[in-house]
Parts: structure tokens; sequence; C-alpha cells
């Protein structure tokens, strides 16, 4: 009887030690708000189309960025200058590539990190329409990260990117 109550303590202290790393490490979010979301995400799809994910030049349209509603706040309203940008639901951007064909649309990962500092993982890949047979070897992404510096977004030096290569192998860069 004794062992077992030693291994439930035991096992008991480790779920403790557990919960507090995870507390400790795990990314929180609750700070960013969600306008400050719809900054970030403004300032990510600027870089990428000023050249920080090369593959926007093989957009058909590259006036119009389509971006998809995950992980953004809902009904939220992009701006980059000089483009119109179209956030729609995943299943209305499959809609679009079934009825028009293939493109290229950003989406969004979770915004990890507090109102300081914040990573924002964005990609560039394909909406492929049920149809199509095409198999692309293009598009792009990285974890963009910001700090809040007297009180406006700055984005860091950009050291996590991947682009697909021609062979159809990720490559970091």
């Amino acid at each position: 009887m004794m062992r077992r109550r030693g291994t439930l303590g035991r096992g008991l202290v480790a779920a403790t030690v557990l919960a507090l790393l995870w507390s400790v490490t795990a990314p929180a979010c609750a700070d960013v708000t969600d306008a400050d979301k719809k900054t970030l995400a403004e300032l990510a799809l600027r870089w990428a189309v000023d050249g920080g994910i090369t593959d926007v030049k093989l957009m058909k349209d590259a006036s119009t960025l389509v971006v998809a509603e995950t992980h953004l706040p809902p009904g939220v309203r992009l701006a980059v200058q000089g483009r119109t940008v179209r956030v729609l639901a995943p299943a209305a951007i499959q809609a679009e590539a079934d009825r028009a064909g293939d493109f290229l649309y950003f989406r969004f990962d979770r915004f990890g990190g507090d109102a300081g500092r914040t990573s924002v993982p964005i990609a560039l890949v394909w909406a492929v329409g049920k149809g199509s047979t095409v198999h692309y070897l293009s598009g792009g992404g990285a974890t963009l990260e910001f700090e809040r510096r007297d009180g406006a977004w700055v984005l860091l030096p950009v050291s996590n990117r991947w682009m697909s290569d021609r062979n159809d192998v990720t490559r970091n860069t």
C-alpha cells in the first residue's frame, strides 16, 4: 500500500511540474488584441508582396490579394496600400478555385506571443480546383517576429522562412 501511495505522490508531483512548465512555455496570445492581429496581418502581407515571398510574382492578379480568414479576427477587413484584399472563408476559396481555376492565396497560422512581441506565420499557397491536374512547386512563407516599440509594431529580422523547391522539397532559408 505504501508503494502505491509513493507512486501516486510522484505522479502528482510530475503532473504539477509539467503543468507549470506548460504554463511558462505555452505561447500565449491573450494580450494580442483583434486590432493588433489586424495590424500585424497587414504588415505581414505588405512584407510578402514587397518581396518577402518571391512567388507573389506568380499570382494571376497581384493587385488583388486573397486571404483565408482562418486565425484572423471575425469580420476583419484588411488593407494593403495599392492592393485590394479579399478575406474569405476556406470553403469560399475552394469554391472559387473550383469555378475559376487554381490561384495563389495567403493564409495565416496562429499568432503567438503577447502585447510586446508576437510571431505571425504567413504562407502563400495554391487553391487547387477539384478538376485541376496540375502539381505546383511554388509558394512560400515565413514566421515573422514583431516587437512593439513606442506603441508601433516593428518587424524584426526574418530568419524563419521557407519556399518550395523545384524538386518539390521545402527548403528553409
